[in-house]
């Protein structure tokens, strides 16, 4: 009886020795996959908040890049012309603020002598709503008086768009203390200059504004040093940007996000939007990124809200299980845990490749990869301004498939296919590195050349293209193979031409190719007798 019960002693001590590892063990691995897991989401959360950051930091610095390259458009627009009328202004102005919605307003603000003063009050009185002629706004921008006497007056002539910036005709920018070291730099430099944010005379109770002041010097006139570029100075555009409205409403999937801005001011930060906000310091759920502006530096600080990477703490409920299931539930959590954050990973590959693919679709041919035609206009509309700004010769070159239709008619849309993609491969493998081969469309497609002139180089470079495309091309191994001739229009830019006009010089060059027997090019606007042919 003794011996028995040491036997069932022995027994009970040892089931309760194997239910206490067991348990144990199940608890301290249940307890480990879900530390493990939470962190790992929470790690992975962290590096998709601060990617994300670096994303909407990089578009923010392009709409700010993209301010100052309008500018220089403005400018060169000037530059262009001894004297803008304010109707040629407002034209240019509206096809250029359609594309850029992150700017507010437009400006030009002449440099006045007061000797010139009483004609230019003259001239915008008219189109003030209280004509008060040259005036001065206090700091908040609600109360107005008439300019004192000045040695010079920068006041604003050109307000666009004007129905929403009338009130601003005629205020002396000069006049106005924030505008104050930012108009005296940029004239000493030459350079874009940046003010610190201030209240808008047309709306003075909204989100805080800044202005980017671009010089503008008479052409002629030396700019080598200050002196001479105060003497050259003809006035300034100015360029109204709300900081605010370059924040709000960037996307962060289902996060909730706040974007501040803050302007260093000598070596402190001032909160620009929103007011009043204070920078944190660096953490999971902070970052900061500075955005350079002419003249001054922003700081941009992401603040993930509340909470953030604590969503994860759903599965205690699973340390509440039997023993006998609790190394099973343990497994299990952590296959999950690890299957969420794969599943999290490939979501955001998804979401980068989807966006990467969007990007392509708005600007490439989805066929043969090639510019499409919004592109392609971006591209020669730039190769147009810096020919305008620096000189050379720019050449567009259409090109449009004889035979093509024949293809597609005997072998089917597919052969159609197969021909344009090699085509495209052909083009790319011909022109430079600094030229753009594009798709219009069908059988059409385009070839910008910056720096190509009407000289042996450009006809040896057509030549090879027509030769180069009317080799054969086979529709599939061992396949059969077809052949299309290339007819090609050339139009070179003077200087004056938009960039329809250029296509459309270039597109009558190759109509005339065409009739002249398809497999040659002209040149718009050259005589027939004075335009090589090249025959494939």
């Amino acid at each position: 009886m003794v011996t028995m019960g040491r036997r069932k002693s022995r027994a009970a001590e040892t089931y309760c020795w194997r239910m206490l590892l067991t348990g144990s063990l199940g608890i301290g691995i249940a307890l480990f996959s879900y530390v493990y897991g939470t962190a790992l989401e929470r790690d992975l959360e962290t590096r998709e908040f601060q990617r994300l950051a670096q994303v909407q930091y990089q578009n923010t610095q392009e709409l700010l890049r993209r301010s100052t390259q309008v500018l220089l458009a403005f400018r060169g627009f000037f530059a262009a012309s001894q004297q803008v009328e304010r109707d040629e202004y407002a034209r240019f102005a509206g096809e250029i603020l359609a594309h850029y919605p992150e700017i507010y307003a437009i400006h030009w603000a002449p440099k006045v002598a007061p000797a010139q003063r009483a004609a230019l009050e003259a001239e915008i009185r008219t189109l003030q709503a209280a004509p008060v002629g040259i005036f001065d706004a206090d700091a908040r921008g609600k109360h107005l008086s008439p300019a004192p006497a000045r040695a010079l007056y920068f006041p604003v002539q050109y307000a666009e768009p004007y129905a929403a910036n009338r009130k601003v005709v005629g205020l002396d920018t000069l006049g106005r203390s924030t505008n104050q070291t930012a108009i005296r730099a940029a004239a000493a430099s030459g350079e874009q200059q940046l003010t610190p944010v201030f209240p808008l005379i047309q709306d003075p109770d909204g989100p805080l504004a800044t202005a980017l002041y671009q010089p503008v010097f008479a052409t002629g006139l030396p700019t080598a040093s200050a002196e001479q570029r105060q003497q050259a100075l003809q006035g300034f555009l100015i360029l109204l940007l709300r900081p605010s409205l370059l924040v709000q409403g960037l996307p962060f999937g289902e996060r909730k996000v706040a974007v501040r801005l803050y302007d260093r001011q000598d070596a402190q930060l001032v909160a620009i939007h929103p007011r009043g906000a204070s920078l944190l310091a660096p953490a999971e759920n902070v970052v900061h990124h500075e955005l350079q502006v002419p003249g001054r530096t922003w700081v941009m600080e992401f603040v993930a809200s509340a909470g953030f990477g604590e969503s994860l703490h759903i599965q205690p409920v699973l340390l509440m299980l039997s023993l006998l299931l609790l190394t099973g539930a343990s497994l299990v959590f952590l296959d999950r845990s690890h299957r969420s954050a794969l599943a999290l990973q490939e979501a955001n590959r998804q979401l980068l490749r989807r966006q990467l693919e969007l990007d392509d679709l708005a600007h490439y041919d989805p066929l043969t990869g090639l510019p499409n035609r919004l592109l392609l206009y971006d591209r020669i509309g730039m190769a147009l301004g810096a020919q305008r700004r620096q000189g050379g010769s720019l050449a567009v070159c259409v090109l449009d498939l004889d035979g093509f239709k024949a293809v597609n008619d005997r072998f089917g849309h597919p052969a159609g296919d197969i021909v344009l993609c090699e085509v495209a491969r052909r083009l790319q493998a011909l022109v430079r590195a600094s030229d753009t081969a594009a798709r219009l469309g069908g059988d059409e497609f385009v070839v910008v050349l910056p720096g190509m002139a009407a000289d042996t180089t450009m006809q040896q470079f057509v030549q090879r293209l027509i030769a180069r495309l009317g080799e054969p091309i086979s529709l599939a191994d061992d396949g059969p193979q077809v052949q299309v001739s290339t007819s090609i229009g050339i139009a070179f830019a003077d200087g004056q031409q938009g960039v329809d006009t250029l296509i459309h010089q270039a597109d009558i060059a190759m109509y005339q190719a065409k009739h002249a027997g398809k497999g040659c090019y002209r040149i718009f606007g050259a005589t027939a007798v004075s335009v090589e042919q090249a025959s494939v």
